[in-house]
């Protein structure tokens, strides 16, 4: 407990009657001190004086007169002032800050995988659970999880469809609030979730970091990050209907297992970064170039009218998922199809999520 900590927690044992009465026995005292020096003791404080003359010049050789100690003493009321007064602002400064209201941290807790660990709050980040209300948003989808696979992702979609109306419950009565998202669900889940929550709600994002073993917030930082990926484009001269776009960011996706489900396309998109790894997306910045790369392409791709349905294969974390997924608009733009990869299924890409017209159907292949 630090220095600050522990003078509020001093000051919070004082009641306002018992801090009042002690302010004004510390001024009255300096108050008193101050006016005897200037206008001389009673002859019993004067005596008391004398006496104590006599013994430190006895004691220590040093002649203190009565003007010495008359003069110490005004000091030393003005410094019980002072310090009467400093007691009174901390003190006040202590209780405004006791009775002002918590901010509310909303921690949306997204888990549709088995082996999610629940966040620590009180080892985040830059993180005062003194400062902070926590509410937990939980959306928990691992009842349907068994042997690796969503048995029902159907259902899954159910679990998370109310998620704006119960961040709205605790918005709409506080002012002062804070939106967290720490995931560990299946890529066309967080993608679903992140285009209902869309732009209506500022979002921090936070990673499980597995060397440290706790979740990291994803910060803004001042130095420029340009130049870690690649956007490779390429178009077909056909009449297909279909659009692409392959993100590499944890793994590498093979084209070949990306056929098996889309026979055919006119345009494919691969945003991939320099060097695919788990754990390489540190920074809000990245977020932020990756986002703006994405809804560029998806506009590319919106230009040609005949693109009826664009197609998301995704490896990546679900902090930037999320991001991604909040720059879709079902209204305005077309068919938007996320699969979901499992490894020992045939085809990898058994079932996807479809996303159009304000709604979102669960596709099996």
């Amino acid at each position: 407990m630090n220095l600050d900590k522990a003078f509020n927690k001093i000051l919070s044992f004082l009641r306002p009657p018992i801090e009042r009465w002690i302010v004004r026995s510390i001024i009255g005292a300096g108050i008193i001190l101050i006016t005897n020096g200037l206008q001389g003791f009673s002859w019993i404080i004067e005596l008391f004086l004398h006496i104590l003359e006599i013994e430190s010049k006895k004691r220590l050789s040093e002649n203190y007169s009565i003007d010495t100690i008359n003069w110490t003493s005004i000091i030393f009321g003005l410094l019980l002032i002072a310090f009467g007064i400093l007691l009174h602002s901390f003190y006040k400064k202590a209780e405004a800050k006791s009775n002002k209201p918590k901010k509310i941290f909303i921690a949306i807790i997204h888990k549709s995988i088995d082996d999610y660990i629940k966040p620590i709050y009180s080892k985040l980040d830059n993180f005062s659970s003194d400062e902070f209300q926590i509410h937990e948003i939980e959306i928990d989808q691992t009842m349907i999880y068994k042997n690796g696979t969503l048995e029902y992702p159907e259902a899954s979609i159910l679990y998370q469809n109310d998620i704006l109306s119960r961040i709205k419950a605790l918005t709409d009565n506080y002012r002062d609030f804070e939106i967290a998202y720490f995931g560990l669900a299946h890529i066309p889940l967080v993608w679903d979730l992140g285009n209902t929550i869309a732009d209506k709600f500022e979002i921090s994002y936070y990673e499980y970091n597995r060397s440290l073993s706790r979740w990291s917030k994803l910060e803004r930082v001042n130095n420029e990050t340009i130049n870690f990926y690649t956007v490779d484009k390429l178009n077909s001269k056909n009449e297909s209907r279909n659009g692409i776009i392959k993100i590499e960011i944890s793994y590498e996706i093979e084209n070949t297992e990306i056929f098996q489900v889309v026979e055919n396309h006119k345009y494919f998109t691969t945003i991939k970064l320099n060097s695919t790894a788990l754990d390489s997306i540190k920074y809000l910045n990245q977020i932020d170039s990756l986002s703006m790369t994405f809804r560029n392409e998806l506009d590319r791709l919106i230009n040609d009218s005949n693109i009826e349905y664009i197609h998301i294969f995704y490896a990546g974390p679900v902090s930037l998922g999320l991001s991604l997924s909040r720059k879709i608009s079902k209204r305005t733009d077309p068919n938007i199809i996320v699969y979901n990869y499992t490894r020992n299924s045939i085809p990898k890409y058994k079932w996807a999520l479809l996303m159009s017209n304000n709604n979102s159907e669960i596709l099996k292949f």
